[in-house]
């Protein structure tokens, strides 16, 4: 009879103990740029294989990070901006040309206010989702594709910046 009694008093207890997850991840540490994610995927390297992250397929370093402090300040000493120009090959529906330049001008550094509400983080009015290791930011038809000729702008994909905690 007490071990029953002590079952019924100790299962409610059980799962009153397990409540979700919070969806409030802290954004504190340092985050590195880790994948600049398209769909469908480019070879701009030209090595056979098409990949959905830019960062795989050009030589461009990349050191970017974000430092986001306890005080709610988000720095970066350097920032990652290499120019890609793709063009759409003439008579193809997917061949491709490139141009790739990469940022040799210097590191862009900056520091500024966050704010974090749950899972969303924003500075300089740009909104990231925070996940538990990782952080978003989606930039909305930010590489386009152009005519052969790099005249016209055919096409436009969104980029998705990946940033990995460290």
């Amino acid at each position: 009879m007490n071990r029953l009694l002590f079952i019924l008093c100790f299962i409610p207890l059980l799962f009153a103990s397990c409540s979700k997850e919070d969806n409030d991840v802290s954004v504190v540490g340092t985050w590195k740029l880790t994948a600049w994610n398209i769909t469908d995927g480019f070879d701009i390297n030209k090595d056979g294989t098409v990949s959905t992250n830019i960062l795989d397929e050009v030589v461009c370093e990349n050191n970017e990070t974000l430092i986001f402090e306890t005080n709610g300040v988000i720095s970066s000493s350097e920032t990652y901006n290499p120019e890609i120009d793709i063009a759409l090959l003439d008579g193809t529906t997917d061949e491709y040309t490139y141009m790739v330049t990469c940022d040799e001008q210097g590191v862009i550094g900056f520091a500024t206010t966050y704010s974090q509400a749950t899972d969303k983080v924003v500075f300089n009015d740009v909104e990231f989702t925070v996940g538990d290791k990782e952080l978003f930011r989606v930039k909305k038809e930010a590489i386009k594709i152009y005519n052969e000729t790099f005249t016209e702008v055919i096409a436009t994909k969104d980029l998705t910046m990946v940033y990995t905690k460290q």
